[in-house]
Protein backbone atom coordinates (compact mmCIF):
# COMPACT_ATOMS: atom_id res chain seq x y z
CA UNK A 1 0.00 0.00 0.00
CA UNK A 2 2.22 1.78 1.12
CA UNK A 3 4.72 2.10 -2.61
CA UNK A 4 1.07 2.92 -4.18
CA UNK A 5 0.93 6.14 -2.68
CA UNK A 6 3.68 7.43 -4.77
CA UNK A 7 1.73 6.19 -8.14
CA UNK A 8 -0.54 8.99 -8.06
CA UNK A 9 -2.03 12.26 -5.49
CA UNK A 10 -5.75 10.41 -6.26
CA UNK A 11 -4.84 7.74 -4.59
CA UNK A 12 -6.49 7.62 -0.97
CA UNK A 13 -4.64 5.85 2.06
CA UNK A 14 -6.48 5.11 5.03
CA UNK A 15 -4.57 6.59 7.99
CA UNK A 16 -5.62 5.27 11.26
CA UNK A 17 -4.01 4.44 14.70
CA UNK A 18 -2.70 1.50 15.89
CA UNK A 19 -2.54 1.09 19.47
CA UNK A 20 -2.56 -2.74 21.30
CA UNK A 21 -2.28 -3.36 24.58
CA UNK A 22 0.90 -3.19 26.28
CA UNK A 23 2.16 -1.28 23.43
CA UNK A 24 4.33 1.79 25.20
CA UNK A 25 5.09 4.95 23.54
CA UNK A 26 7.48 8.25 24.43
CA UNK A 27 7.14 11.52 23.36
CA UNK A 28 8.95 14.54 24.42
CA UNK A 29 6.95 17.94 24.88
CA UNK A 30 8.09 21.54 24.78
CA UNK A 31 5.69 23.98 25.21
CA UNK A 32 6.44 27.83 25.54
CA UNK A 33 3.09 30.00 26.85
CA UNK A 34 3.54 33.92 26.91
CA UNK A 35 0.49 35.67 28.36
CA UNK A 36 -0.73 39.33 28.59
CA UNK A 37 -3.64 40.43 30.89
CA UNK A 38 -4.54 40.61 34.53
CA UNK A 39 -6.99 39.43 37.01
CA UNK A 40 -9.39 40.79 38.74
CA UNK A 41 -9.88 39.88 42.27
CA UNK A 42 -11.88 40.91 45.04
CA UNK A 43 -8.78 42.62 46.86
CA UNK A 44 -7.30 44.91 44.33
CA UNK A 45 -3.77 44.70 43.87
CA UNK A 46 -2.55 47.24 41.12
CA UNK A 47 1.05 45.79 41.24
CA UNK A 48 -0.06 42.65 39.97
CA UNK A 49 1.33 40.89 37.35
CA UNK A 50 0.29 41.42 33.42
CA UNK A 51 2.82 40.03 31.54
CA UNK A 52 4.34 36.44 32.06
CA UNK A 53 5.64 33.06 30.44
CA UNK A 54 5.62 29.45 31.41
CA UNK A 55 8.15 27.38 29.72
CA UNK A 56 7.59 23.70 30.32
CA UNK A 57 9.86 20.59 29.06
CA UNK A 58 8.26 17.11 29.33
CA UNK A 59 8.88 13.17 28.84
CA UNK A 60 5.55 11.18 28.86
CA UNK A 61 5.52 7.53 28.76
CA UNK A 62 2.10 5.86 28.01
CA UNK A 63 1.52 2.16 27.64
CA UNK A 64 -1.75 1.15 26.66
CA UNK A 65 -3.83 -0.89 29.28
CA UNK A 66 -6.42 -1.70 26.54
CA UNK A 67 -8.44 -1.08 23.38
CA UNK A 68 -11.89 -1.01 22.82
CA UNK A 69 -13.71 -0.46 19.25
CA UNK A 70 -16.60 1.87 19.20
CA UNK A 71 -18.17 4.16 16.73
CA UNK A 72 -15.11 6.34 14.89
CA UNK A 73 -12.30 4.57 16.64
CA UNK A 74 -11.00 2.59 19.60
CA UNK A 75 -11.33 3.79 23.33
CA UNK A 76 -8.29 3.43 24.67
CA UNK A 77 -7.37 3.21 28.10
CA UNK A 78 -3.59 4.48 29.30
CA UNK A 79 -1.30 4.34 31.93
CA UNK A 80 0.82 7.63 31.77
CA UNK A 81 4.37 8.60 33.33
CA UNK A 82 5.76 11.36 33.60
CA UNK A 83 9.46 10.80 33.24
CA UNK A 84 10.56 14.49 33.42
CA UNK A 85 8.04 17.40 34.58
CA UNK A 86 10.09 20.51 34.56
CA UNK A 87 9.10 23.78 34.20
CA UNK A 88 10.05 27.29 34.81
CA UNK A 89 7.66 30.88 35.00
CA UNK A 90 8.14 34.45 35.50
CA UNK A 91 6.46 37.63 35.14
CA UNK A 92 6.92 40.90 35.24
CA UNK A 93 5.66 41.86 38.80
CA UNK A 94 5.31 39.73 42.18
CA UNK A 95 1.94 38.59 42.91
CA UNK A 96 2.09 36.98 46.66
CA UNK A 97 -2.10 35.62 45.87
CA UNK A 98 -1.49 33.78 42.83
CA UNK A 99 -0.09 30.22 42.55
CA UNK A 100 2.74 29.56 40.62
CA UNK A 101 1.93 27.72 37.63
CA UNK A 102 5.03 26.12 37.56
CA UNK A 103 4.50 24.38 40.80
CA UNK A 104 2.01 21.61 39.76
CA UNK A 105 4.44 19.86 37.40
CA UNK A 106 7.25 19.71 40.23
CA UNK A 107 4.76 17.43 41.62
CA UNK A 108 4.11 15.14 38.72
CA UNK A 109 7.07 14.03 38.05
CA UNK A 110 7.78 10.96 38.43
CA UNK A 111 4.21 9.93 39.11
CA UNK A 112 1.75 7.90 37.21
CA UNK A 113 -1.66 7.97 36.18
CA UNK A 114 -4.80 6.29 33.98
CA UNK A 115 -7.00 7.78 31.68
CA UNK A 116 -9.20 7.33 29.11
CA UNK A 117 -8.49 8.85 25.52
CA UNK A 118 -11.97 9.11 23.30
CA UNK A 119 -11.85 8.45 19.34
CA UNK A 120 -12.62 12.51 19.17
CA UNK A 121 -9.94 13.05 21.43
CA UNK A 122 -11.51 13.39 24.93
CA UNK A 123 -9.95 12.79 28.09
CA UNK A 124 -11.53 11.62 30.64
CA UNK A 125 -11.18 8.99 34.23
CA UNK A 126 -8.42 10.35 35.56
CA UNK A 127 -6.76 7.90 38.08
CA UNK A 128 -3.74 8.55 40.35
CA UNK A 129 -3.17 11.63 41.30
CA UNK A 130 -5.94 12.63 43.48
CA UNK A 131 -3.29 12.60 46.41
CA UNK A 132 -0.93 14.89 44.34
CA UNK A 133 -3.20 17.49 42.76
CA UNK A 134 -6.37 19.02 43.69
CA UNK A 135 -9.29 17.31 42.22
CA UNK A 136 -6.78 14.65 40.61
CA UNK A 137 -6.72 16.37 37.60
CA UNK A 138 -3.45 17.07 35.52
CA UNK A 139 -1.84 20.11 34.52
CA UNK A 140 -3.94 21.62 30.96
CA UNK A 141 -0.77 21.20 29.16
CA UNK A 142 0.58 18.51 30.81
CA UNK A 143 -2.14 16.52 28.47
CA UNK A 144 -3.48 19.35 25.92
CA UNK A 145 -1.13 17.04 23.24
CA UNK A 146 -2.20 13.82 23.78
CA UNK A 147 -5.26 13.92 21.35
CA UNK A 148 -3.06 14.26 18.84
CA UNK A 149 -2.48 10.15 19.06
CA UNK A 150 -5.61 9.98 17.87
CA UNK A 151 -5.75 12.33 15.57
CA UNK A 152 -5.79 9.72 12.28
CA UNK A 153 -9.12 9.01 13.59
CA UNK A 154 -10.83 11.84 12.34
CA UNK A 155 -9.59 11.25 8.92
CA UNK A 156 -12.55 11.02 6.22
CA UNK A 157 -13.26 7.58 6.59
CA UNK A 158 -13.24 6.58 3.32
CA UNK A 159 -8.93 7.73 2.75
CA UNK A 160 -7.56 10.31 2.13
CA UNK A 161 -5.34 11.55 -0.87
CA UNK A 162 -2.63 14.26 -1.28
CA UNK A 163 -3.93 17.49 -1.35
CA UNK A 164 -7.29 16.28 0.28
CA UNK A 165 -8.69 18.50 2.62
CA UNK A 166 -11.18 17.97 5.25
CA UNK A 167 -12.49 19.21 8.23
CA UNK A 168 -12.35 18.05 12.42
CA UNK A 169 -13.21 19.07 15.82
CA UNK A 170 -10.70 18.22 18.65
CA UNK A 171 -11.62 19.07 22.62
CA UNK A 172 -9.97 21.74 24.67
CA UNK A 173 -8.93 20.35 27.49
CA UNK A 174 -8.56 21.52 31.19
CA UNK A 175 -10.46 25.18 30.41
CA UNK A 176 -12.13 27.27 32.59
CA UNK A 177 -15.21 27.08 29.80
CA UNK A 178 -17.18 24.03 29.13
CA UNK A 179 -17.74 23.19 25.75
CA UNK A 180 -14.87 24.44 23.98
CA UNK A 181 -13.21 22.42 21.14
CA UNK A 182 -10.49 23.43 18.11
CA UNK A 183 -12.24 23.55 14.62
CA UNK A 184 -9.70 21.97 12.36
CA UNK A 185 -9.38 22.69 8.80
CA UNK A 186 -6.27 19.55 7.48
CA UNK A 187 -4.53 19.15 4.31
CA UNK A 188 -2.72 16.32 3.02
CA UNK A 189 0.32 17.98 1.81
CA UNK A 190 2.80 15.02 0.88
CA UNK A 191 4.56 12.31 1.75
CA UNK A 192 8.28 12.20 3.48
CA UNK A 193 10.29 9.93 5.33
CA UNK A 194 9.64 9.81 8.71
CA UNK A 195 11.46 11.78 11.01
CA UNK A 196 14.33 9.59 12.84
CA UNK A 197 14.14 9.20 16.64
CA UNK A 198 16.71 11.73 18.24
CA UNK A 199 20.25 10.88 20.04
CA UNK A 200 18.70 10.50 23.68
CA UNK A 201 15.85 8.04 22.25
CA UNK A 202 17.40 5.07 24.71
CA UNK A 203 15.84 6.04 27.96
CA UNK A 204 13.24 3.14 28.48
CA UNK A 205 12.18 1.57 25.54
CA UNK A 206 14.04 0.20 21.99
CA UNK A 207 13.29 2.37 19.03
CA UNK A 208 12.77 -0.38 15.85
CA UNK A 209 14.66 -0.42 13.09
CA UNK A 210 13.52 1.90 9.96
CA UNK A 211 10.80 4.92 10.83
CA UNK A 212 8.69 4.42 7.10
CA UNK A 213 7.08 7.00 5.34
CA UNK A 214 5.12 9.47 6.93
CA UNK A 215 2.30 12.06 5.78
CA UNK A 216 3.03 15.66 6.35
CA UNK A 217 -0.32 17.11 7.54
CA UNK A 218 -1.15 20.97 8.04
CA UNK A 219 -4.17 22.10 10.12
CA UNK A 220 -5.29 25.58 10.64
CA UNK A 221 -7.26 25.53 13.61
CA UNK A 222 -10.17 27.77 15.12
CA UNK A 223 -11.96 28.04 18.71
CA UNK A 224 -15.77 27.08 18.45
CA UNK A 225 -18.05 26.43 21.89
CA UNK A 226 -20.70 23.91 21.83
CA UNK A 227 -23.84 24.71 23.85
CA UNK A 228 -25.09 28.63 24.57
CA UNK A 229 -23.35 30.95 25.16
CA UNK A 230 -25.55 32.65 27.74
CA UNK A 231 -25.79 28.91 29.32
CA UNK A 232 -24.08 27.53 32.25
CA UNK A 233 -19.99 27.23 30.99
CA UNK A 234 -18.87 25.47 34.04
CA UNK A 235 -16.61 22.78 33.91
CA UNK A 236 -17.71 18.99 35.78
CA UNK A 237 -14.12 19.87 37.86
CA UNK A 238 -15.24 23.51 38.58
CA UNK A 239 -18.87 22.24 39.92
CA UNK A 240 -17.17 19.94 42.34
CA UNK A 241 -15.04 22.70 43.83
CA UNK A 242 -18.00 24.85 44.50
CA UNK A 243 -17.11 27.00 41.20
CA UNK A 244 -18.98 28.61 38.48
CA UNK A 245 -17.88 29.53 35.42
CA UNK A 246 -18.65 31.93 32.40
CA UNK A 247 -17.48 34.28 30.08
CA UNK A 248 -15.39 34.10 26.02
CA UNK A 249 -12.93 32.13 24.87
CA UNK A 250 -11.53 32.48 21.17
CA UNK A 251 -8.13 31.82 19.18
CA UNK A 252 -6.91 30.38 15.92
CA UNK A 253 -3.54 28.81 15.26
CA UNK A 254 -2.28 25.78 13.14
CA UNK A 255 -0.36 22.20 13.61
CA UNK A 256 2.40 20.85 10.99
CA UNK A 257 3.00 17.54 12.02
CA UNK A 258 3.69 14.21 10.46
CA UNK A 259 2.11 10.92 10.83
CA UNK A 260 3.04 7.42 10.10
CA UNK A 261 1.15 5.43 7.52
CA UNK A 262 1.80 2.61 9.26
CA UNK A 263 0.53 2.81 12.23
CA UNK A 264 -1.13 6.22 12.42
CA UNK A 265 0.64 7.96 15.30
CA UNK A 266 2.16 11.49 15.16
CA UNK A 267 6.22 11.50 14.94
CA UNK A 268 6.34 15.06 15.34
CA UNK A 269 3.95 18.33 15.34
CA UNK A 270 4.36 21.81 15.63
CA UNK A 271 0.99 23.67 16.79
CA UNK A 272 1.21 27.18 17.77
CA UNK A 273 -1.80 28.97 18.21
CA UNK A 274 -3.28 32.45 20.08
CA UNK A 275 -5.97 32.71 22.11
CA UNK A 276 -8.36 35.67 23.88
CA UNK A 277 -9.90 34.55 27.46
CA UNK A 278 -12.40 36.62 29.31
CA UNK A 279 -13.70 34.68 31.90
CA UNK A 280 -15.41 34.88 35.31
CA UNK A 281 -14.74 32.54 38.15
CA UNK A 282 -17.29 32.77 41.04
CA UNK A 283 -17.54 30.84 44.40
CA UNK A 284 -21.67 29.40 44.35
CA UNK A 285 -21.41 29.69 48.18
CA UNK A 286 -20.12 33.65 48.62
CA UNK A 287 -20.43 34.83 45.27
CA UNK A 288 -16.83 36.41 45.32
CA UNK A 289 -15.59 36.34 41.73
CA UNK A 290 -12.22 36.45 39.79
CA UNK A 291 -12.22 37.86 36.35
CA UNK A 292 -9.52 37.53 34.05
CA UNK A 293 -8.94 38.91 30.79
CA UNK A 294 -5.56 38.00 28.83
CA UNK A 295 -4.15 36.94 25.20
CA UNK A 296 -2.23 34.00 25.53
CA UNK A 297 0.59 32.74 22.89
CA UNK A 298 1.37 29.00 22.81
CA UNK A 299 4.22 27.19 20.84
CA UNK A 300 4.13 23.46 21.54
CA UNK A 301 6.95 21.00 19.92
CA UNK A 302 5.81 17.03 19.93
CA UNK A 303 8.31 14.71 19.49
CA UNK A 304 8.14 10.86 19.58
CA UNK A 305 11.56 9.22 20.73
CA UNK A 306 10.80 5.78 21.66
CA UNK A 307 8.16 3.38 20.92
CA UNK A 308 7.96 -0.38 21.58
CA UNK A 309 5.73 -3.05 20.30
CA UNK A 310 3.29 -4.97 22.70
CA UNK A 311 5.06 -8.40 24.47
CA UNK A 312 2.49 -10.42 23.13
CA UNK A 313 0.74 -10.57 19.68
CA UNK A 314 3.46 -9.39 17.79
CA UNK A 315 4.40 -6.04 16.18
CA UNK A 316 2.95 -3.53 14.34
Amino acid sequence: MLASVHAADTVRVKIAPKLLPGEIVEYRIETRVATAGKADTPIANSEGPTQSSLVINLRERLEVLSAQSEQGGDLVAFRLTWDQAQAQSSTDAIDPTAADPAAPYAKIEGQTMEFTLAPNGGLSNFKGLENILPGGVPPPDSVAWIPMLVAASQFPSGGVAINQTWKAERPIEGAPLAGLFWQMQSTYQRNESCPVFPADAETHLKSPGGNGECAVILSEMGIGRHGSVHGDATPPDYVVNGLRTSGSWTGSGSILGSISLENGLPYTATETSSQDADYEIKSAATGSAIHYAAKLQNQTDITLVSLAPALTGGSR
